[in-house]
């Protein structure tokens, strides 16, 4: 069964180079959907899952934010960020990984090469992020538990699965399904991690980077 892609992109010749990458690769099933330009663009071919490919040398806007929009319209889908040199910083992927984009790739020289390869491990449940931000990440996390779990208490390895994905903006039946348990297990797990957390909803688990910089100094 082909895998649906779709790039969100206003510049074409981005649009066609991918286009014509996936058509190369006879063991890649790949249905293209038809580039878009907007978001809307994008939301006219339905809400079908799909791996979203977002352009962030020409959409102007905020691809994290981008991602969660799409997600809520065309749930289940996963999401490739293709990033500018001078916009790929450590900081600038940590952030995107926060808000549930599943991987980068730099538009290098190299890019049309790698690209495959991200797109491939996203699909099959993996994400595609340099092991400096997936670093960043576990320091995210330890700070928060360092500084907001109740004494005496600690999170299970299963709830440390839910912390991570809920970290990323994932919904309850995202985590459901990228951990193979029912929404109503997921759902347990969150109120026991917020309330070993101390804190009253999901939004309140990502630390601001300075004090995310502070503890982890």
């Amino acid at each position: 069964m082909a895998i649906q892609v779709q790039v969100l992109s206003s510049h074409p010749l981005l649009s066609w180079a991918v286009e014509k990458l996936f058509g190369h690769l006879k063991d890649f099933p790949v249905r293209n959907l038809p580039a878009a330009a907007t978001e809307a663009q994008a939301m006219s071919c339905g809400n079908s899952p799909r791996l979203f490919l977002l352009d962030g040398c020409s959409l102007n806007t905020d691809l994290g934010r981008l991602a969660q929009r799409c997600r809520a319209q065309a749930p289940g889908s996963k999401f490739l960020a293709l990033l500018p040199p001078e916009n790929s910083s450590e900081e600038e992927m940590l952030h995107l990984f926060f808000w549930g984009i599943d991987g980068f790739v730099v538009l290098h020289k190299t890019w049309q090469a790698e690209l495959p390869h991200a797109v491939r491990s996203i699909l099959e449940g993996r994400v595609w992020v340099p092991r400096a931000v997936m670093a960043a990440c576990v320091a995210h996390m330890k700070a928060l538990l360092e500084t907001q779990l109740l004494p005496g208490h600690s999170l299970t390895a299963r709830e440390a699965q839910v912390l991570q994905l809920l970290m990323r903006r994932l919904a309850n039946k995202e985590i459901s399904s990228a951990l193979a348990i029912s929404e109503r297990t997921v759902k347990y797990h969150v109120s026991n991690i917020l309330s070993k957390l101390q804190l009253e909803d999901r939004r309140s688990l990502r630390l601001d980077p300075l004090t995310l910089r502070t503890l982890t100094s």
